[in-house]
């Protein structure tokens, strides 16, 4: 439980600091289509994006000189994690 819970906040960490940013729910309203639908085009949209910012972030790290006391290596296993909840999240939108 509490590698998930440091997975999640790592990846909100992550999509805070790209700025990834999420749509409220009334916003999906106001464009006129209906929520179920918008909410799926858009939350694969989401989920993508954080995923490309994820291995992005893997790569600079993994292309980082040093080990950082080996706090590099651990975040990117942390990466790692994100990526696959975000690939059990697709199965479950």
């Amino acid at each position: 439980m509490k590698k998930w819970t440091l997975s999640i906040f790592a990846t909100l960490g992550l999509m805070l600091a790209f700025g990834l940013s999420v749509t409220p729910p009334l916003a999906r309203l106001a464009a006129g289509a209906p929520p179920a639908a918008q909410e799926r085009r858009e939350g694969f949209q989401d989920l993508r994006r954080a995923e490309q910012l994820l291995n992005d972030a893997r790569a600079v790290l993994k292309a980082a000189p040093g080990e950082y006391g080996g706090h590099r290596d651990k975040a990117i296993k942390r990466i790692d994690e994100a990526i696959a909840q975000l690939h059990e999240a697709y199965e479950h939108h």
